[in-house]
């Protein structure tokens, strides 16, 4: 099944991050899965410590005892960038936040992120679920993960990239589309 949702000439990177708070909004926890070359996915998950005050904990439940320890963002970038594949497409759930967030965040030490394409499991859930504007419907990953049997305990990072991952193949089978209609080319400014 794999091979056939991810094609082999591709590498894909699905990211999910939770954030600190809404003025810095740094990152406190972020979840990772490496799809290389159509194979099955390697994940990654760790709280990180924002160096600032938690105060979304009632969001994802993350407090500022939770990250005493955790490795900053510089630091586990040091560790995350080199795993990366040299080109692949950013995927996320409503992406523009989460690449908006790690671009911002990233930048405070100097390190950028680049993506050759991004693909948004909104955009997929528009398109075969609601067939883009003609029908109005719920794209919350919890929604979607509900409506497609998909387990979520939302608001964790790593909980919520495996349910990107599960929606994104379900949506595609359900479609039966091909991932390659909705890749999509980065866009290299910052996003809000």
């Amino acid at each position: 099944m794999e091979s056939q949702i991810y094609p082999s000439d591709k590498n894909f990177v699905f990211v999910d991050v939770e954030t600190s708070d809404p003025v810095t909004n740094r990152i406190c926890a972020i979840g990772v899965i490496i799809v290389r070359g159509g194979d099955e996915g390697t994940g990654y998950y760790t709280l990180i410590d924002p160096e600032t005050h938690i105060t979304f904990t009632y969001i994802h439940g993350i407090t500022d005892a939770d990250v005493k320890g955790a490795p900053t963002l510089e630091r586990f970038w040091q560790t995350m960038e080199p795993l990366l594949p040299r080109e692949y497409v950013f995927v996320a759930h409503n992406y523009r936040f989460d690449l908006g967030v790690m671009r911002t965040d990233l930048a405070r030490f100097g390190a950028t992120l680049q993506p050759a394409e991004v693909l948004d499991t909104m955009w997929v859930a528009r398109d075969i679920l609601y067939h883009f504007r003609t029908q109005r419907g719920d794209l919350r990953l919890n929604t979607l993960s509900e409506r497609l049997g998909v387990q979520l305990f939302h608001h964790n990072a790593a909980s919520d990239i495996s349910a990107t991952k599960q929606v994104l193949e379900k949506l595609l089978a359900l479609g039966n589309r091909p991932i390659t209609d909705f890749i999509r080319p980065c866009p290299s400014y910052p996003l809000p």
